[in-house]
């Protein structure tokens, strides 16, 4: 028996509905006798492992910020070119981080 098609009771079909909201999220099914709106309750809001991987890079990111200010020698060699480089990609990391973190929350 396909499973999209229901289950025969009766000589009638019945069809099973699974919904199921994400966070603060709504349903709405009509499952034959009327509509049925099926709302969450909100949850205390925790702090994930997203806010504290994010707050982590930040930190991160202003230390060794410091680090190659203070490390700088104007002369043009080539570690002064590697955290720069460093640095950049580390900035790329927390901006992905960021975009992730806002489109949990929005």
């Amino acid at each position: 028996m396909d499973p999209s098609k229901g289950t025969e009771r009766d000589g009638q079909t019945s069809y099973v509905q699974k919904n199921s909201p994400r966070r603060r999220g709504t349903v709405y099914a009509n499952q034959g006798t009327g509509p049925q709106i099926i709302n969450t309750v909100p949850r205390k809001h925790r702090s994930s492992i997203d806010t504290k991987a994010l707050l982590v890079i930040l930190a991160a990111d202003v230390v060794y910020f410091f680090f190659g200010m203070l490390t700088y020698t104007g002369e043009n060699t080539a570690g002064d070119t590697w955290r720069a480089v460093i640095f950049l990609a580390l900035l790329l990391a927390t901006a992905g981080i960021v975009r992730r973190w806002l489109r949990r929350r929005v």
